[in-house]
């Protein structure tokens, strides 16, 4: 072997010994170096508010990058905590979400639940996400000074539109159990799961702060007089 073979072999040899410490190097620092992400100094209860003060930035492995943490403190300020947030540990995104998403509504709504009858509420089929119309109805004094209600006297009663157009957020069952109703598949047959499909009877929704008085007002009185609230589905 003449000396420029060998020249070239150690040349090669030397490109191959770099080439594999560069790899090495950067497999390294994917694999097994760290960088930092925000966690929380202690504890954080559920239902609160953060703020750039309850995190500090920790070192945590590299491979945790592209994972669905949180990145940094900024992104965590002004979310609000779904679960309590241990401290030392990252955030997961689903654990902190912006305020509005948490209320289910704007900020500019207030959120309230109303309890309904099934028969009185579309058959207690109403989904989230619908719009519905809010009525009253009122059995009215007689010359007696006694309520009258009678489906064959007009005039025995009173329907009353409280509220128009309100969105629903949420739906439950009598126990406060995420209600399910029965869905239509593509031949529109009707088909439930194993389980029993469990009918509304609590509404939860999103309104102007205005008409919170009306529909409680509204509520009170069908406890107290009798009467009846009535749920329909909005016009499109």
């Amino acid at each position: 072997m003449n000396r420029t073979v060998q020249v070239i072999i150690g040349v090669l040899a030397v490109v191959l010994a770099l080439g594999a410490g560069f790899y090495g190097r950067n497999l390294y620092l994917k694999e097994v170096s760290t960088y930092q992400v925000p966690v929380p100094i202690k504890d954080i209860p559920t239902y609160t508010v953060l703020d750039a003060d309850m995190f500090q930035m920790r070192e945590m492995p590299r491979t945790m990058e592209s994972l669905p943490y949180y990145q940094s403190i900024q992104d965590l300020v002004g979310k609000i905590s779904t679960v309590s947030l241990p401290a030392a540990l990252p955030v997961a995104q689903a654990n902190a979400v912006p305020v509005t998403q948490f209320r289910l509504a704007d900020a500019t709504f207030e959120v309230l639940s109303i309890p309904v009858d099934p028969v009185s509420a579309v058959g207690g089929q109403i989904r989230i996400g619908e719009r519905v119309n809010l009525y009253q109805v009122l059995s009215v004094q007689s010359n007696s000074g006694t309520a009258t209600f009678s489906a064959n006297d007009p005039s025995a009663f009173k329907v009353e539109l409280i509220v128009g157009n309100i969105l629903v957020v949420d739906v439950r069952n009598s126990q406060g159990v995420a209600a399910t109703t029965n869905q239509k598949n593509e031949t529109n047959s009707t088909f439930t799961s194993s389980t029993q499909a469990e009918q509304v009877q609590i509404l939860t929704l999103a309104v102007k702060p205005e008409a919170v008085d009306i529909i409680l007002d509204a509520v009170a009185d069908s406890k107290k007089q009798g009467g009846l609230l009535w749920t329909t589905l909005a016009l499109p």
